[in-house]
Protein backbone atom coordinates (compact mmCIF):
# COMPACT_ATOMS: atom_id res chain seq x y z
CA UNK A 1 0.00 0.00 0.00
CA UNK A 2 1.15 3.66 -0.96
CA UNK A 3 2.49 6.04 1.99
CA UNK A 4 2.65 8.82 -0.66
CA UNK A 5 1.15 10.97 -2.60
CA UNK A 6 2.41 12.47 -5.72
CA UNK A 7 0.39 15.11 -7.72
CA UNK A 8 1.68 15.91 -11.50
CA UNK A 9 -0.57 18.58 -13.00
CA UNK A 10 -0.22 20.91 -15.89
CA UNK A 11 -2.25 22.79 -18.64
CA UNK A 12 -2.47 20.90 -22.00
CA UNK A 13 0.22 20.52 -24.03
CA UNK A 14 2.83 21.82 -21.42
CA UNK A 15 5.11 18.53 -21.19
CA UNK A 16 2.66 16.61 -18.44
CA UNK A 17 3.31 13.24 -20.02
CA UNK A 18 6.63 13.48 -20.10
CA UNK A 19 7.15 15.04 -16.00
CA UNK A 20 4.86 12.18 -15.59
CA UNK A 21 7.04 9.24 -17.22
CA UNK A 22 10.54 10.47 -15.57
CA UNK A 23 8.54 10.40 -12.38
CA UNK A 24 6.91 7.15 -13.23
CA UNK A 25 10.97 5.94 -13.85
CA UNK A 26 10.89 5.28 -10.16
CA UNK A 27 10.65 1.60 -9.57
CA UNK A 28 8.27 2.77 -6.29
CA UNK A 29 5.70 4.66 -8.25
CA UNK A 30 2.85 3.45 -9.42
CA UNK A 31 1.76 6.07 -11.62
CA UNK A 32 -1.77 6.78 -13.08
CA UNK A 33 -2.76 9.09 -15.74
CA UNK A 34 -5.73 11.47 -15.50
CA UNK A 35 -8.14 9.32 -13.70
CA UNK A 36 -10.80 11.67 -13.12
CA UNK A 37 -11.25 11.95 -17.13
CA UNK A 38 -11.25 7.59 -17.14
CA UNK A 39 -14.38 6.23 -17.64
CA UNK A 40 -13.64 4.22 -14.86
CA UNK A 41 -13.30 7.36 -12.22
CA UNK A 42 -14.88 9.90 -13.76
CA UNK A 43 -15.84 12.56 -11.73
CA UNK A 44 -15.04 10.86 -8.33
CA UNK A 45 -14.18 13.52 -6.43
CA UNK A 46 -14.55 16.85 -6.71
CA UNK A 47 -13.73 20.08 -4.55
CA UNK A 48 -16.47 19.31 -2.13
CA UNK A 49 -15.60 16.02 -1.38
CA UNK A 50 -14.94 14.87 2.05
CA UNK A 51 -11.14 13.50 2.81
CA UNK A 52 -13.30 9.88 2.97
CA UNK A 53 -14.60 9.98 -0.48
CA UNK A 54 -10.42 11.26 -2.01
CA UNK A 55 -8.91 8.28 0.24
CA UNK A 56 -11.26 5.69 -1.24
CA UNK A 57 -10.57 7.50 -4.83
CA UNK A 58 -6.69 7.14 -3.73
CA UNK A 59 -7.23 3.69 -2.57
CA UNK A 60 -9.11 2.48 -5.50
CA UNK A 61 -6.90 4.12 -8.51
CA UNK A 62 -3.81 2.87 -6.66
CA UNK A 63 -5.28 -0.80 -7.26
CA UNK A 64 -6.95 -0.38 -10.56
CA UNK A 65 -5.46 -2.07 -13.78
CA UNK A 66 -7.84 0.09 -16.19
CA UNK A 67 -5.93 0.11 -19.59
CA UNK A 68 -6.38 3.89 -19.74
CA UNK A 69 -4.78 4.61 -16.07
CA UNK A 70 -1.84 3.05 -17.07
CA UNK A 71 -1.48 3.91 -20.76
CA UNK A 72 -1.14 0.36 -22.04
CA UNK A 73 -2.31 0.89 -25.75
CA UNK A 74 0.64 4.17 -25.65
CA UNK A 75 3.15 1.39 -24.19
CA UNK A 76 2.33 -0.81 -27.12
CA UNK A 77 3.39 1.47 -29.81
CA UNK A 78 6.29 2.84 -28.02
CA UNK A 79 5.15 6.13 -27.37
CA UNK A 80 5.58 5.85 -23.80
CA UNK A 81 8.07 3.20 -22.36
CA UNK A 82 7.20 0.14 -19.80
CA UNK A 83 8.92 0.06 -16.47
CA UNK A 84 10.05 -2.15 -13.77
CA UNK A 85 8.31 -1.72 -10.79
CA UNK A 86 9.01 -2.74 -7.01
CA UNK A 87 5.98 -5.67 -5.71
CA UNK A 88 4.32 -2.14 -3.47
CA UNK A 89 5.09 0.76 -4.59
CA UNK A 90 5.11 3.52 -1.46
CA UNK A 91 4.08 6.04 -3.93
CA UNK A 92 0.78 6.42 -5.59
CA UNK A 93 1.47 9.13 -8.61
CA UNK A 94 -1.15 10.74 -11.02
CA UNK A 95 -1.43 13.49 -13.68
CA UNK A 96 -4.26 15.83 -14.55
CA UNK A 97 -4.31 18.64 -17.25
CA UNK A 98 -8.51 18.91 -16.08
CA UNK A 99 -9.96 19.58 -13.06
CA UNK A 100 -6.75 21.66 -11.18
CA UNK A 101 -9.65 23.23 -8.61
CA UNK A 102 -9.33 19.59 -6.72
CA UNK A 103 -5.74 20.63 -5.79
CA UNK A 104 -6.26 22.76 -2.94
CA UNK A 105 -9.12 20.54 -1.60
CA UNK A 106 -5.97 17.25 -1.53
CA UNK A 107 -3.39 19.75 -0.37
CA UNK A 108 -5.57 20.50 2.86
CA UNK A 109 -6.93 16.61 3.04
CA UNK A 110 -3.06 14.85 2.66
CA UNK A 111 0.06 15.84 4.65
CA UNK A 112 1.31 12.88 2.88
CA UNK A 113 0.71 14.75 -0.76
CA UNK A 114 3.02 16.86 -3.00
CA UNK A 115 2.41 18.90 -5.78
CA UNK A 116 4.52 19.14 -8.48
CA UNK A 117 3.21 21.79 -11.12
CA UNK A 118 4.99 22.20 -14.89
CA UNK A 119 4.54 24.88 -16.55
CA UNK A 120 5.40 25.89 -20.06
CA UNK A 121 6.45 29.03 -21.52
CA UNK A 122 2.81 30.36 -22.54
CA UNK A 123 4.00 31.03 -26.15
CA UNK A 124 5.00 27.29 -26.00
CA UNK A 125 2.09 25.67 -24.52
CA UNK A 126 -0.27 27.96 -26.98
CA UNK A 127 1.68 27.02 -30.24
CA UNK A 128 1.65 23.30 -29.10
CA UNK A 129 -2.38 23.16 -28.60
CA UNK A 130 -2.97 25.18 -31.83
CA UNK A 131 -0.50 22.44 -33.81
CA UNK A 132 -1.97 18.96 -32.51
CA UNK A 133 -4.68 18.43 -35.00
CA UNK A 134 -6.44 16.10 -32.27
CA UNK A 135 -6.69 18.94 -29.85
CA UNK A 136 -7.56 21.73 -31.91
CA UNK A 137 -10.58 21.49 -33.79
CA UNK A 138 -10.36 21.39 -37.44
CA UNK A 139 -12.78 24.45 -38.57
CA UNK A 140 -11.48 26.76 -35.39
CA UNK A 141 -9.81 29.83 -36.34
CA UNK A 142 -6.78 30.30 -33.53
CA UNK A 143 -6.82 34.27 -33.44
CA UNK A 144 -10.45 33.49 -32.38
CA UNK A 145 -9.63 30.81 -29.80
CA UNK A 146 -6.33 31.38 -28.27
CA UNK A 147 -7.53 33.34 -25.53
CA UNK A 148 -10.37 31.64 -23.65
CA UNK A 149 -10.34 28.22 -25.73
CA UNK A 150 -13.88 28.00 -26.17
CA UNK A 151 -13.34 25.66 -29.30
CA UNK A 152 -12.34 23.12 -26.79
CA UNK A 153 -13.72 23.89 -23.01
CA UNK A 154 -17.21 24.25 -24.31
CA UNK A 155 -17.99 25.99 -20.96
CA UNK A 156 -16.47 23.02 -18.91
CA UNK A 157 -14.81 23.81 -15.77
CA UNK A 158 -12.72 20.69 -15.64
CA UNK A 159 -11.06 22.41 -19.13
CA UNK A 160 -7.92 24.19 -19.20
CA UNK A 161 -7.12 25.13 -22.71
CA UNK A 162 -6.68 28.58 -23.76
CA UNK A 163 -4.08 31.59 -22.84
CA UNK A 164 -6.30 32.43 -20.05
CA UNK A 165 -6.95 29.22 -18.71
CA UNK A 166 -2.64 29.22 -18.43
CA UNK A 167 -2.53 32.07 -16.79
CA UNK A 168 -5.21 30.69 -13.97
CA UNK A 169 -3.38 27.99 -13.43
CA UNK A 170 -0.19 29.36 -13.04
CA UNK A 171 -1.86 31.65 -10.76
CA UNK A 172 -2.76 28.60 -8.50
CA UNK A 173 0.35 26.75 -8.84
CA UNK A 174 1.96 29.97 -7.48
CA UNK A 175 -0.50 30.93 -4.44
CA UNK A 176 -0.05 26.83 -3.48
CA UNK A 177 3.35 27.47 -3.28
CA UNK A 178 2.99 30.12 -1.43
CA UNK A 179 0.59 28.31 1.27
CA UNK A 180 2.38 24.70 1.07
CA UNK A 181 5.84 26.00 0.21
CA UNK A 182 7.59 22.16 1.47
CA UNK A 183 4.93 20.23 -0.54
CA UNK A 184 4.86 22.52 -3.86
CA UNK A 185 6.65 22.50 -5.97
CA UNK A 186 6.92 24.29 -9.82
CA UNK A 187 8.79 22.86 -12.78
CA UNK A 188 9.74 24.44 -15.86
CA UNK A 189 9.25 22.79 -18.86
CA UNK A 190 11.56 24.74 -20.67
CA UNK A 191 14.50 24.21 -17.99
CA UNK A 192 13.42 20.40 -17.44
CA UNK A 193 14.10 20.24 -21.16
CA UNK A 194 17.38 22.43 -21.32
CA UNK A 195 18.59 20.51 -18.43
CA UNK A 196 17.23 16.90 -17.69
CA UNK A 197 19.22 15.51 -15.21
CA UNK A 198 19.85 18.87 -13.10
CA UNK A 199 15.88 19.41 -12.48
CA UNK A 200 14.68 15.74 -12.30
CA UNK A 201 17.73 15.04 -9.88
CA UNK A 202 16.37 18.18 -7.90
CA UNK A 203 12.46 16.88 -8.21
CA UNK A 204 13.10 13.46 -6.97
CA UNK A 205 15.24 15.06 -4.04
CA UNK A 206 11.75 17.37 -3.44
CA UNK A 207 10.19 13.87 -3.64
CA UNK A 208 12.01 11.69 -1.55
CA UNK A 209 12.42 9.38 -4.36
CA UNK A 210 16.03 7.45 -5.64
CA UNK A 211 17.14 8.00 -8.45
CA UNK A 212 17.94 5.04 -10.30
CA UNK A 213 19.51 3.64 -13.09
CA UNK A 214 16.47 2.84 -14.62
CA UNK A 215 15.55 7.39 -14.55
CA UNK A 216 18.76 7.45 -15.70
CA UNK A 217 18.28 5.37 -18.88
CA UNK A 218 15.14 7.32 -19.61
CA UNK A 219 16.55 10.73 -19.50
CA UNK A 220 19.25 9.58 -21.70
CA UNK A 221 16.80 8.14 -24.13
CA UNK A 222 14.28 10.82 -24.11
CA UNK A 223 16.24 13.13 -26.69
CA UNK A 224 18.06 10.62 -27.99
CA UNK A 225 15.36 10.17 -30.65
CA UNK A 226 12.60 12.57 -32.15
CA UNK A 227 9.06 11.02 -32.56
CA UNK A 228 7.03 13.19 -34.29
CA UNK A 229 3.72 11.62 -32.46
CA UNK A 230 2.74 14.70 -30.40
CA UNK A 231 1.90 12.51 -27.80
CA UNK A 232 5.28 10.78 -27.67
CA UNK A 233 8.05 11.52 -24.69
CA UNK A 234 10.85 10.94 -27.12
CA UNK A 235 11.37 14.49 -28.26
CA UNK A 236 14.40 16.65 -29.34
CA UNK A 237 15.30 19.34 -27.14
CA UNK A 238 14.81 22.20 -30.46
CA UNK A 239 11.09 21.44 -29.49
CA UNK A 240 10.77 24.01 -26.77
CA UNK A 241 11.45 26.88 -28.96
CA UNK A 242 9.38 25.56 -32.17
CA UNK A 243 7.12 28.55 -31.22
CA UNK A 244 9.33 31.05 -31.90
CA UNK A 245 9.00 30.43 -36.03
CA UNK A 246 5.19 28.78 -35.50
CA UNK A 247 3.01 30.99 -33.38
CA UNK A 248 1.37 33.76 -35.47
CA UNK A 249 3.55 36.64 -34.16
CA UNK A 250 0.01 38.86 -33.22
CA UNK A 251 -0.81 36.04 -30.89
CA UNK A 252 2.95 36.08 -29.70
CA UNK A 253 3.01 39.94 -29.18
CA UNK A 254 -0.36 39.91 -27.24
CA UNK A 255 0.70 36.84 -24.46
CA UNK A 256 4.55 38.60 -23.94
CA UNK A 257 3.11 42.55 -23.44
CA UNK A 258 0.16 40.63 -21.49
CA UNK A 259 2.74 39.22 -18.81
CA UNK A 260 5.53 42.17 -18.83
CA UNK A 261 5.85 43.34 -15.77
CA UNK A 262 3.47 40.99 -13.66
CA UNK A 263 3.78 38.23 -11.24
CA UNK A 264 3.93 35.76 -14.01
CA UNK A 265 6.53 37.22 -16.51
CA UNK A 266 8.92 35.31 -14.56
CA UNK A 267 7.62 31.65 -17.22
CA UNK A 268 9.06 33.89 -19.81
CA UNK A 269 12.67 34.26 -18.87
Amino acid sequence: MFKNIIAIAGVPRSGTSWLGQIIDSSPDVAFRTQPLFSYAFKDAVNEDSPREEYEAFFRAIYYSRDPFLLQTEKREKGLYPTFEKNANPRFLAFKTCRYQYVLPKMLQHFENLKLIGIVRHPCGAINSWLKTAKEFPKNAVPRNEWRFGACRNKGRPEEFFGYYKWKEVAHLYLDLQDRHPSRVDIIRYDRLVGRPYAESYGMFDFLGLEVTAQTEAFLEACHASHDEDPYSVFKAPSVKDKWEQELDPYIASEILQDLIGTRLERFLA
